[in-house]
């Protein structure tokens, strides 16, 4: 009887998804449907609500990498690449459109870039680009994501990002949900921090962007890119 429950629950939520597309699903209800093809019978839903407050929302989840899913959540390996594959495929989607322009070695074509993936969050979300002796796209790595008008980054982590790609620079950026492009004192603060820190392994600071709607900031363009 169970099965058969967990089973017309499975179907709804399949029918509704195409209905009405996933735009009235919460979170948890699509990880819980990406979930019903890695674990074929029984209820996901508790599984789904445990591994979002493991990683605290959907898109720090995708940004993650499959061992680490496996381990944090416990959970079997090809289940979390299941959980992985959306984002690669996102990822492939950013590449291919910005296939002929992987060069940001202009600050309008770096401020596009920026645009073009920051312009649509509502919440503040900070991403390094890790590029190459060319300014050539490595990877795009969020580093963190948080409320309307705050994300916390942590520089060790901007760190780890850059040394695991090996980039020679990183242009920082996040956006400004809803608010002006101008930089916050928190915002020049934490550049001129990480200016210092990578310079000292190496590694140069190319552009810091901030995003707000279609309009972009580069501190590289006002001289705020400052060794302190």
């Amino acid at each position: 009887m169970a099965e058969n429950v967990h089973k017309g629950h499975r179907e709804r939520m399949r029918q509704r998804f195409l209905l009405e597309g996933a735009e009235g699903f919460a979170d948890h209800e699509l990880l819980e449907m990406l979930l019903f093809y890695a674990v074929p019978r029984g209820d996901v839903n508790p599984l789904a609500h445990k591994i979002l407050a493991e990683y605290g929302s959907l898109s720090m989840l995708l940004e993650s990498d499959v061992a680490d899913i496996s381990r944090r959540c416990g959970i079997k390996e090809s289940t979390a690449l299941l959980i992985c594959l959306p984002s690669a495929f996102l990822r492939r989607m950013q590449k291919e459109k910005w296939k002929d322009k992987t060069e940001l070695d202009t600050v309008s074509k770096a401020g596009a870039y920026a645009v073009s993936i920051l312009s649509h969050y509502n919440y503040e979300r900070f991403y390094i680009l890790c590029l190459d002796s060319r300014k050539r796209l490595i990877h795009t790595c969020m580093i963190s994501e948080g409320t309307v008008d705050e994300s916390v980054v942590h520089p060790r982590l901007v760190v780890e990002a850059a040394l695991k790609y090996q980039a020679t620079s990183v242009i920082l950026m996040h956006n400004h949900p809803g608010g002006t492009w101008m930089p916050s004192f928190s915002d020049v603060s934490l550049t001129t921090k990480m200016v210092k820190i990578l310079h000292e392994i190496g590694i140069e600071v190319a552009d810091h962007i901030i995003v707000a709607e279609n309009q972009y900031y580069s501190f590289l363009e006002h001289g705020y890119l400052k060794e302190g």
